[in-house]
């Protein structure tokens, strides 16, 4: 009942400066120790299970990937082997060595197009029933060592005509466009649709690189590894190549083994476990009897939950220091301007945006009083400026979205596809109606607005292809992307409504075959992409007009003006188009893009 009243009397005689030493210190340290451990032991849980979860995810994308790779490689073998039964209907070998040359010619051409279809594989072979070897590719390898590899053998053993016969991956001086290069293999029979007969074995090339182009963790930084384990326990794609074709350590196998029983009886094809301090993730990818594993340093990811508990430390001590400074200031007349500063801030929480302190002092309060008028008003400029920004990019959102869809494109393309084969042309049709469907995939991508290079460049080139069957005689073209250039950022349909114009206003006005060039080069920390033609060129005045268009309604051409606003909206002022055209000699439209690190084929800006 006494204690009450003495300490409240303690307290009254303290000086104001004390009265917070007093009652905070211990306060202080006290949850300072609390924070430090609680945090250090929530924030190393929470960031496991975080990996964890992010492993799992990043798994499920990459088999999605890998899957895609061996679908696409079974449709190509089987129109492979379709188009292989048409050139024998047309083409006989012959017994000749002249007849025997072209049907070869014949043949590689049949293959070489069928790859700038399906740009999954890597090659293809085709060795017919007397043994004859017919490649995509230019060899000069030893392949004696192909009669006795047995391969021949498997895929008469496989089964019935239809049947995909496998490969391991493995590297081998026969069979192959790089001895040096890992290769995954598919066979497949090739049967006379006709008569029955064999006509000979396709084998279809996957290089490894296929497949470790997607291991790559999402975050570079991160102590990541992925790597492919086939069913020989052997890595059999990664994207270290230091142990790539060796087997698994012991303790990764038996792991592997032994968690295939718990795994079953879970229903789930991922499991985790901790070996010698990393936390390994296998996941199952059943169609090969694959095994995606991942290996995740604890030790590294968990270095900055470490660093974060000697920071506290010293934050503590800091603040300890800080805090009998402070009382100091504390014990000053600071009361009546803090309350006046506290009731223009509950002003701003209520969302007036309005309110100006008056205090003048010269002190750390004035300068918080400035700064707080400062940030109000700052506040209330950027209010207004993201309101006007989100008008703006809404309407270059909109414009772009009507830009996409190209109803006329669609319309003459499909008519086109509808005349080649009138004209029997079945070939150009299957290859223009694939092309369609790439550009419109990509041009669709899902509602992404970003996309890399090197989808951009198959884009314009799916677009260039279509444009070339419905205008032979008007263009050729050339495109050379860099593949250390193919993972920059870059506004979807950023290239095509300039080779557009390069065809509609520059090239067919002539009457006379004209060339598209679209090159991409590196230049210090920005990537340059140029596309020229040799066609009818534009005065200085009409290039003026189209650089300096500031909306859809001034535009001489709202492709080109959709695609100068839209890389300044991402990159910023310093990044767009420069033209520069001579009449009568051609057009150079030149787009600067900053170099940016991306992950697969998803940018990030």
């Amino acid at each position: 009942m006494k204690i009450a009243p003495l300490v409240r009397k303690f307290f009254g005689r303290l000086r104001f400066k004390s009265k917070v030493m007093a009652v905070f210190m211990p306060l202080l340290i006290l949850s300072l120790l609390t924070l430090g451990l609680l945090s250090s032991h929530l924030f190393s849980t929470s960031l496991i299970e975080r990996t964890t979860r992010n492993v799992a995810d990043e798994s499920k994308l990459i088999l999605s990937r890998t899957d895609y790779l061996f679908r696409s490689a079974e449709t190509a073998s089987n129109i492979m082997v379709t188009d292989i039964n048409r050139l024998y209907e047309t083409q006989s070998p012959g017994t000749t060595p002249l007849e025997k040359n072209r049907f070869a010619n014949l043949m590689q051409s049949r293959l070489s197009i069928d790859l700038s279809i399906f740009r999954e594989v890597d090659a293809a072979v085709f060795v017919t029933r007397d043994g004859t070897m017919h490649a995509s590719y230019m060899t000069a390898n030893d392949e004696s060592g192909f009669a006795d590899s047995g391969m021949l053998e498997r895929v008469r053993e496989a089964g019935s005509y239809g049947t995909d016969q496998w490969f391991p991956m493995e590297r081998r001086s026969y069979l192959t466009p790089d001895p040096a290069s890992p290769v995954l293999t598919l066979g497949k029979r090739v049967i006379d649709i006709n008569s029955g007969e064999t006509l000979g074995t396709l084998f279809l090339l996957m290089k490894e690189e296929r497949f470790s182009a997607f291991l790559q963790s999402s975050d570079p930084a991160a102590p990541k590894a992925y790597y492919f384990v086939d069913s020989e326990m052997r890595i059999t794609a990664a994207a270290d190549k230091s142990n790539l074709l060796e087997e698994v350590p012991p303790s990764l196998r038996s792991a592997i083994q032994q968690n295939g029983q718990q795994r079953a009886n879970s229903g789930s094809d991922v499991f985790s476990y901790w070996e010698k301090g990393n936390l390994v993730t296998v996941s199952r990818y059943a169609p090969m009897e694959w095994e995606l594993v991942n290996v995740v340093s604890l030790k590294l990811l968990t270095a900055d939950v470490q660093e974060n508990g000697r920071l506290t430390i010293l934050v503590g001590a800091m603040c300890l220091i800080f805090s009998w400074l402070g009382a100091n200031f504390l014990s000053r007349m600071v009361v009546g301007p803090l309350e006046r500063l506290t009731r223009a801030m509950r002003q701003v929480v209520r969302g007036e945006l309005n309110p100006v302190t008056e205090i003048k002092s010269e002190d750390e309060l004035g300068t918080i009083s400035q700064a707080f008028n400062f940030m109000v008003r700052r506040v209330r400029e950027l209010l207004e400026e993201v309101t006007l920004e989100q008008k703006r990019k809404r309407e270059y959102e909109l414009a772009l979205v009507s830009a996409q869809i190209k109803p006329h494109f669609l319309y003459n393309t499909l008519d086109t596809i509808y005349v080649l084969n009138e004209l029997d042309r079945n070939d150009d049709a299957r290859d223009t109606t694939k092309a369609l469907a790439d550009f419109y995939r990509t041009v669709l991508s899902q509602g992404r607005e970003l996309i890399i290079l090197e989808k951009e460049a198959a884009l314009t080139d799916d677009y260039l292809a279509i444009m070339q069957i419905r205008y032979p005689d008007v263009f050729r073209y050339e495109l050379d992307i860099p593949s250390e250039l193919s993972g920059t950022p870059i506004p979807k349909l950023s290239l095509q409504p300039l080779v557009e114009n390069a065809i509609y206003h520059g090239l067919k006005p002539t009457g006379r075959m004209g060339f598209i060039s679209i090159r991409a080069e590196a230049n210090g920390d920005r990537v340059r992409i140029r596309v020229s033609d040799n066609g009818m060129g534009m005065d200085e005045a009409r290039v003026r007009s189209i650089l300096t268009a500031q909306s859809q309604e001034e535009a001489v051409s709202v492709g080109t003006y959709s695609v100068r606003q839209r890389l300044k909206l991402y990159f910023g002022d310093d990044y767009g188009l420069k033209i520069d055209s001579t009449p009568g000699e051609g057009t150079v439209v030149e787009l600067s893009l900053p170099i940016l690190h991306t992950q697969g084929d998803e940018p990030h800006v």
